[in-house]
């Protein structure tokens, strides 16, 4: 009697489950001998064919040229040593950063905030001579 991992007995008649997962395995495992067998056979019928030979030959000679081609197109880094393409010519210098034109009326524009703050903090802690009413009363060209 042999021991089983679930302490079952090696003679017990296996059920229909199992039995059919066995045949599938055996089945799956014909079927790929029988597929390898068959690519073996079609495989060697390819390396005795001549011309079929002379195409694989033909093919791979024109995309190892394509190959080449498109490695030569590529850039290539001019302190590589044995680098297989021309070295680039220089580059002429980056040009100048765009001016910055309004560069002034954004420092203006932040002086006037920095104005507005303060002017807002002292109305708030009462500093400011203007009452609330007179509070709308500013020079219309300075946007108050």
């Amino acid at each position: 009697m042999l021991a089983q991992p679930y302490g079952g007995d090696a003679r017990i008649a296996l059920g229909s489950e199992e039995r059919a997962s066995r045949n599938r395995c055996s089945m799956d495992d014909k079927l790929a001998r029988h597929l390898v067998a068959m690519w073996q056979s079609e495989l060697t019928a390819m390396a005795a064919d001549r011309e079929l030979r002379e195409t694989w030959a033909a093919t791979m000679a024109l995309w190892a040229q394509a190959a080449n081609v498109a490695a030569a197109l590529l850039p290539h880094d001019r302190a590589t040593p044995g680098s297989a393409g021309p070295a680039e010519p220089p580059r002429p210098p980056a040009t100048a950063a765009a001016s910055q034109l309004g560069l002034a009326e954004i420092e203006q524009l932040n002086r006037r905030v920095a104005e507005l703050e303060q002017r807002l903090a002292d109305f708030m802690d009462g500093k400011s001579g203007q009452r609330p009413a007179d509070a709308g009363s500013g020079d219309p060209a300075r946007g108050l």
